[in-house]
């Protein structure tokens, strides 16, 4: 099963193609060595970006590993948006899904989708490169906010999301301070070949706690408890409790560290974020006031007209998650105004 170079879904191949493929991770192949046959799917190679004549190509591969997931699919995710982070020089660090269940943090496998947390400057680039694969960022109400955490993008042939995240709700710092911070606290791990950043076992005890404790309760999300993210902040070591004061998360994971390092004196500094302070709050409009109130001006307006006046294939992924199917997106524009209303 292969990923090509340029934008395309997975691929496989099967007996003589897959055993000349084989042959060229092996070793270079010069064209006399390859008879007639072998030499027109070699160019068909080259043509479909598996195969290139050109040696220091950063996506040549010299061996074939294991798939270490249970969905090849997902590997293949993985290792796209690692390789894609390498080509345009972009830092990105694929958070949560399998590694969580790798590092003991949690029992299940990976997740439906797959999570990566990018520098804050490069997030937009990272989308709108990825859209060219297949996934539509249109559909996420609020794309181009600096208040919102992530990006959802939908996917069309892959049948996999895609969370691309600008911070994690919960941290004090600015974006940019957490993000290098996180950096510092991430390794390499291969997915299906390719080399992808992850955070050390510290650093994801401490984005997991934060994200099984992120408040929404508006929908109604019921959080972690203390003493269940206690055991897996403990599990991070005191590493973790040096982390999440390094990104000011102690205000909002206070109980759960005093629980998981009895041993360890520490002051709290700082009050929650405005990034978790509005997910606690109760109801929709409240907490859009609070959102609109941190909002830098040139933002607000776009904030006010996503609000009432969704982009269509917003309206679009909502009405079809709704079960109605319509030509018109007019009536999906007055039953959200009325809902909004009515709230």
């Amino acid at each position: 099963m292969l990923l090509a170079t340029q934008p395309s879904e997975p691929m496989g191949l099967a007996g003589g193609p897959a055993g000349l493929w084989h042959r060229l991770v092996a070793a270079a192949v010069p064209d006399s060595d390859l008879n007639a046959d072998d030499r027109a799917l070699v160019r068909e190679f080259e043509a479909a970006g598996i195969a290139s004549r050109d040696v220091a190509h950063p996506a040549r591969v010299h061996q074939l590993n294991v798939p270490w997931l249970s969905s090849p699919v997902h590997e293949m995710v993985y290792s796209l948006v690692g390789s894609i982070a390498r080509d345009h020089g972009i830092d990105a660090v694929c958070i949560k899904g399998p590694m969580l269940h790798r590092q003991g943090l949690r029992e299940r496998e990976h997740s439906s989708d797959v999570d990566v947390w990018v520098d804050p400057a490069r997030l937009e680039q990272l989308c709108s490169v990825l859209e060219s694969w297949g996934w539509n960022g249109k559909a996420d109400q609020w794309t181009g906010l600096t208040f919102n955490h992530s990006v959802a993008l939908e996917p069309r042939p892959w049948g996999c999301e895609i969370d691309v995240h600008r911070h994690v709700p919960g941290c004090s710092e600015s974006d940019p301070v957490v993000f290098a911070r996180l950096l510092r606290g991430s390794v390499k791990t291969d997915f299906a070949g390719v080399p992808v950043l992850t955070p050390d076992l510290p650093t994801h005890a401490v984005i997991f706690a934060l994200h099984d404790l992120r408040p929404e309760s508006r929908h109604s999300k019921a959080s972690g408890h203390a003493e269940e993210l206690a055991e897996i902040l403990r599990l991070g070591g005191r590493p973790a409790l040096e982390f999440s004061q390094d990104v000011r998360a102690t205000a909002v994971l206070e109980p759960s560290l005093r629980l998981a390092f009895p041993e360890v004196s520490f002051a709290v500094d700082h009050e929650p974020p405005l990034n978790w302070r509005w997910r606690e709050s109760k109801g929709w409009w409240r907490a859009y006031m609070m959102i609109f109130r941190s909002l830098q001006p040139r933002e607000r307006l776009r904030f006010i007209k996503r609000a009432v006046w969704p982009q269509a294939d917003v309206l679009a992924a909502s009405e079809a998650r709704a079960g109605r199917s319509t030509m018109s997106l007019v009536g999906a524009r007055f039953r959200r105004f009325g809902k909004l209303l009515r709230r």
